[in-house]
């Protein structure tokens, strides 16, 4: 029995390793045929250099003005109904928020301010006290406004939920295309809401209007912390760029030694390489390449729009740079784009050659 169970411990390590590494020995399995269709060496594995490090939280976080107030300025505060918002943040458990409470907590507390401000400007025929109240939550008011973007850019990206959501070291997406479906639903919910919080940063003069999910941002923290996703874009697009690059690289070599095709001569390999495209390119890489750009894109979109958004850190801004910038040819996404667009028209040039396009 012993032996036995060490046996079928043996064969489940195996097939989960199967299964881990099953997108690039796809692509593996892809670049091989290829090579050998083309007669020419193709490689396929990443090369580590493409994988960006998320920054360090001391280079995330943004500081913030403090305000200090006095018991007798804080009761001022009695006439707006705010001393049950002010009390929450001198708790013992207010003073150690986690990022995603401090944000909401901020978005709440200029919200109170704002109608505290309106309050007191219908007040007709102000006492002196009220004057002096009046000029104080002006003060506190535009304090507060001014932290308003660093406190949602801290509430974001130097949360402890998002430190492991750009780590390193998860896997590729599936090659089960349904496994993940309902948790890159819930990634893209939360990167759109928090894209929405980053536009509250440009109130002016207006009233903020607080969304109604905003007391259940927690949900959106949690999509992040029981999902890999944005570590499994983080090794899947490095994986496809390298592999999609070096297969139209040999493709376009190929065709620049000599003609794959000649007019009115069609090689055996020609058979060939319409059944590589057809069978392994359109029916394995190419739905594969489709799930990870529909998932990613979003995640990408919502990113980017933030960083821009909000006053980044430096290190955030070098490492936006690299990931998420969707003008840069050289980010993680342009490398992407780059990579699939050449890898498409060097199918279409040697297809095209050999007159077996489809629907030619």
């Amino acid at each position: 029995m012993p032996y036995l169970s060490l046996f079928l411990l043996f064969v489940l390590l195996f097939l989960s390793g199967c299964n881990s590494n099953a997108p690039q020995a796809l692509l593996d399995d892809y670049a091989q045929r290829m090579s050998n269709v083309l007669d020419t060496e193709i490689s396929a594995s990443s090369p580590e250099n493409l994988l960006v490090t998320f920054p360090e939280k001391r280079d995330r976080i943004i500081a913030t003005t403090d305000i200090r107030q006095g018991l007798w300025e804080v009761l001022d505060f009695r006439q707006c109904d705010m001393l049950s918002i002010i009390s929450e943040r001198n708790s013992s458990l207010g003073k150690v928020m986690p990022a995603s409470q401090k944000m909401r907590y901020e978005l709440r507390f200029i919200k109170s301010l704002q109608d505290c401000r309106a309050l007191i400007a219908d007040v007709k025929d102000l006492d002196e006290t009220q004057i002096k109240f009046q000029t104080r939550l002006q003060e506190i008011y535009e304090i507060k406004q001014r932290n308003l973007p660093a406190e949602i850019w801290n509430g974001i990206y130097s949360s402890a939920e998002i430190t492991g959501h750009f780590k390193l070291a998860a896997e590729p997406f599936s090659l089960d295309l349904s496994v993940d479906s309902d948790s890159i639903t819930k990634i893209h919910k939360a990167v759109e809401r928090f894209a929405y919080l980053a536009t509250l940063t440009k109130i002016g003069g207006t009233t903020i209007e607080l969304p109604e999910w905003l007391d259940d941002i927690e949900t959106e923290y949690a999509a992040l912390h029981h999902s890999d996703f944005g570590s499994q874009v983080i090794a899947t697009m490095p994986m496809l760029t390298h592999t999609l690059n070096n297969v139209a690289g040999a493709i376009n070599t190929r065709l620049k030694q000599k003609p794959f095709c000649y007019k009115g001569h069609k090689p055996k390999r020609a058979t060939v390489l319409s059944n590589v495209f057809q069978k392994f390119y359109v029916q394995q890489v190419q739905p594969y390449m489709a799930f990870v750009e529909k998932a990613a894109k979003p995640w990408f979109v919502q990113n980017d729009f933030i960083i821009n958004q909000l006053p980044a850190t430096p290190a955030m801004k070098e490492y936006s740079h690299q990931v998420f910038n969707m003008q840069d040819p050289n980010s993680l996404w342009g490398q992407w784009v780059e990579a699939r667009n050449r890898h498409t028209k060097a199918w279409q040039s040697i297809l095209g050659q050999c007159n077996m396009m489809p629907g030619m």
